[in-house]
C-alpha cells in the first residue's frame, strides 16, 4: 500500500511539473502522449488535482493549466526565499543606478528560473515574469551559472542539449561546443553575456551569487534594449558584479 501511495503521489508530480514547462496549457491527450502514462491514470490524477484547484480546465479546448490553489502556494513558496528576501534591497538599487530591468534566477535543471524581478519604467522592457522558465543555454544569467558548475554537470547538460536545445531567436547559441566557449569566458572574466539569444535587439549581463560554501547559489542579471546596452556595457558589467559581489557577502559568502 506504501508504495502505491507514493507511486501515486510522484505521478501527480511529474503532470504538475509539466506546467513548469513553456508550455502553459496542456490537453489530456498531450500529458499522456508526454509522459507515456496510461490513460486512465493521467485523467484520475488530473481530475483530482482539478477538483482541488491546483489545475483548472478551459470549458471550451478542454486543456488544463496552473489553478489558484497551486499560485497561492508558489507565491507562499517564493515569499518564504531567504535569498529573495535578502536580495531584493540590492536589486532596487540596482535598477535604480542603471534604470534597466533587473532580474534574480537560480538554476532548474536545463532552464533558469526567475525568482523575482525589478521592473524598468523605461521604454522598453524584458518580458520575464517571475515563477517563469527560460533555457539556460539561452541567457546571460544560465551561462554564468553553468559556468560554476562541475565538469561532469557540464557534459551532461551539453549532452542533452545536442538532442533537445531549440533556436529561440537568429543568435540563439544551439552548439554545446560554442556554449563551453562561452563558459570558459564566463569563468575567467566574472560575468555572462546574451546578445539577443533568447529575444531579439535585448542584451543581458549576469554575475553569478555564491553561498557560505563557496558555490554558486543563484545569478543577478541586467537586462535592456541593444542600443542602450552596448552604449553603457562598462558600467552594466561593473555594477551587475558588484550587486552579485554584495548579495553574496550577505548571503555568508566569504572570499
Amino acid at each position: 500500500m506504501a508504495k502505491e501511495q507514493v507511486s501515486s503521489i510522484l505521478r501527480a508530480l511529474q503532470i504538475l511539473e509539466c506546467f513548469m514547462d513553456r508550455e502553459t496549457e496542456w490537453t489530456l491527450k498531450e500529458l499522456v502522449d508526454h509522459l507515456d502514462l496510461p490513460t486512465t491514470t493521467v485523467y484520475r490524477q488530473v481530475s483530482t488535482l482539478a477538483d482541488r484547484q491546483y489545475l483548472v480546465q478551459d470549458p471550451v479546448r478542454k486543456s488544463y493549466r496552473v489553478g489558484p490553489r497551486l499560485m497561492l502556494l508558489a507565491s507562499a513558496i517564493l515569499g518564504q526565499s531567504d535569498l529573495r528576501r535578502v536580495a531584493r534591497p540590492e536589486l532596487e538599487h540596482l535598477s535604480d543606478t542603471v534604470q534597466e530591468t533587473i532580474n534574480l534566477s537560480v538554476l532548474l535543471e536545463h532552464d533558469i528560473f526567475y525568482l523575482d524581478k525589478v521592473e524598468t519604467h523605461r521604454s522598453i522592457v524584458c518580458n520575464t515574469q517571475i515563477g517563469g522558465r527560460a533555457p539556460a543555454y539561452a541567457t546571460s544569467s544560465g551561462k554564468v551559472m553553468l559556468a560554476g558548475q562541475k565538469a561532469e554537470y557540464i557534459d551532461d547538460y551539453c549532452d542533452w542539449m545536442r538532442r533537445k536545445a531549440k533556436s529561440l531567436t537568429e543568435n540563439t547559441i544551439t552548439d554545446p561546443e560554442q556554449l563551453r566557449g562561452e563558459l570558459v569566458q564566463a569563468r575567467l572574466k566574472g560575468y555572462a553575456m546574451d546578445n539577443g539569444e533568447i529575444e531579439a535587439g535585448l542584451i543581458c549581463v549576469a554575475a553569478p551569487i555564491y553561498d557560505m560554501n563557496r558555490k554558486i547559489l543563484a545569478a543577478v542579471s541586467i537586462s535592456g534594449p541593444d542600443y542602450r546596452m552596448k552604449e553603457d556595457e562598462t558600467l552594466m558589467i561593473r555594477e551587475v558584479c558588484q550587486t552579485a559581489e554584495n548579495i553574496s557577502r550577505l548571503m555568508g559568502f566569504r572570499n
